[in-house]
């Protein structure tokens, strides 16, 4: 049989198991396996993917950096980020909207998470700009693609993944997304404040007015989390301490800053461990699964014939890079953005490394089209997790908010690819010491 009918064969394999509604680490897993059974690869194989991956030093970063933003979370700390900048956006066309991306952005730097970012700063601003009589259809999708952030702007769980799985520095990753980010948070703020300049009554102008000292103590008052961003930025970038390293430190930093609050107690540290174990298996169980599909893939030479099938195409590479950006874009409305990527890197990334791309830079991208995901039906977790902090309004509401926000991360998806530099200067003017 031919590698590209056994290709074939595995993937029908692996998507019919998840279309059977079973969960993605099991499908990958489990297809594997069956696969090994049907094409006689000895089981020895991919007994070892498991244990390396759970042995591994980049690993330990997951963890750590899940319960530095549980820690974050649980803790209530963003409030205190939401006063100060919400101090400094109030006068700007858009007023509080803006300060929904600000928010989410800053807080990014310290969560690492998209839904954590999107619960956190949602909890506060909800009923605060429904209270101002905000249009909730742009409230709602703000929050949504504010959140998404969180996976781009590091520090970010997916560029683990994406790191662990191609063996590109973490460190390296994670400052990439820094431009990226920012870049991504002024298209949403550019965006709001065209829409209400043209209609003001989306986002009523702020009539209450703050004085200096006010202002001033407000902005003061987001310390903590500027704390954490030069621990884990300027760790990583002047090559202070290692990504998993700095997650340690973080996460203690954290506890500490949240423990000045008064804001630990018994149910904080439960939900908050309770969180963590939930969010770490849920992401290793795939990773798992992932690397045992994808030793298979290797072993049986599926792989290779990939990527000497894409490479002779007589078509522009700009032309298949086009073509992955569709595959992420029709799988992240079926999946969750760490399966999608998981799921496709294993063929996808040595196409695009014998293509030329900068591996660091595809890295950005995918996780551009992993933030694409979080906010595309039928399973988009971001515009779930805010209708959740409204379950009375419909989910509509919250698609049809995040639609245009959706559409400005296309526009920065093609600014990336046109220009590369964007993701990849400032990697390579840090120090790194390792990983």
């Amino acid at each position: 049989m031919d590698t590209v009918t056994i290709g074939a064969i595995i993937f029908a394999i692996v998507f019919f198991l998840i279309f059977t509604s079973l969960p993605v680490a099991v499908s990958l897993g489990l297809g594997g396996i069956i696969d090994a059974l049907i094409f006689g690869v000895p089981f020895r194989i991919i007994q070892r993917a498991p244990g390396q991956l759970l042995t591994s030093f980049i690993t330990v970063a997951i963890p750590l950096f899940i319960l530095m933003g549980q820690i974050m979370f649980h803790s209530r700390t963003g409030a205190l980020l939401y006063d100060g900048t919400s101090a400094l956006l109030r006068k700007v066309p858009g007023a509080l909207l803006h300060t929904n991306i600000a928010t989410c952005a800053i807080f990014a730097a310290v969560s690492g998470s998209s839904v954590a970012t999107a619960a956190t700063i949602g909890i506060v601003a909800i009923p605060e700009l429904e209270r101002r009589n905000y249009d909730r259809k742009i409230v709602f999708g703000s929050l949504a693609a504010g959140g998404t952030l969180g996976i781009l702007i590091p520090p970010s769980i997916n560029m683990i993944v994406y790191g662990a799985f191609v063996g590109e520095s973490i460190g390296h990753l994670f400052i990439a997304g820094i431009f990226p980010g920012i870049m991504l948070a002024g298209l949403f703020m550019v965006y709001i404040g065209v829409r209400t300049i043209i209609n003001p009554r989306l986002a009523p102008p702020v009539a209450d007015k703050m004085s200096l000292k006010e202002t001033t103590l407000a902005v003061v008052g987001m310390w903590p989390i500027f704390i954490i961003m030069i621990i884990v930025l300027g760790g990583i970038y002047l090559g202070v301490m290692t990504p998993t390293e700095t997650a340690g430190v973080g996460a203690v930093v954290a506890l500490v800053i949240a423990a000045g609050y008064r804001r630990v107690n018994r149910s904080m540290l439960l939900n908050t461990l309770r969180d963590t174990v939930k969010t770490t298996t849920f992401i290793l169980f795939i990773m798992i699964g992932a690397l045992i599909l994808s030793t298979i893939l290797a072993k049986l030479r599926v792989t290779d014939t990939v990527i000497t099938l894409v490479t002779g195409l007589e078509v522009p590479r700009l032309v298949i890079l086009l073509g992955v950006y569709l595959i992420y874009l029709f799988l992240g409305c079926f999946m969750d953005g760490i399966s999608m990527m998981v799921l496709t890197l294993p063929f996808v990334f040595p196409v695009i490394v014998q293509m030329g791309y900068n591996p660091i830079w595809f890295g950005v991208t995918v996780v551009i089209m992993n933030e694409a995901a979080l906010l595309t039906p039928p399973v988009g977790i971001n515009v779930y997790t805010i209708h959740g902090l409204r379950p009375d309004r419909p989910l509509s509401e919250v698609l049809a908010g995040s639609i245009p926000f959706l559409l400005m991360m296309f526009v920065g998806l093609a600014i990336v690819t046109t220009f590369p530099i964007i993701a990849t200067w400032l990697p390579a003017t840090m120090r790194t010491v390792g990983g």
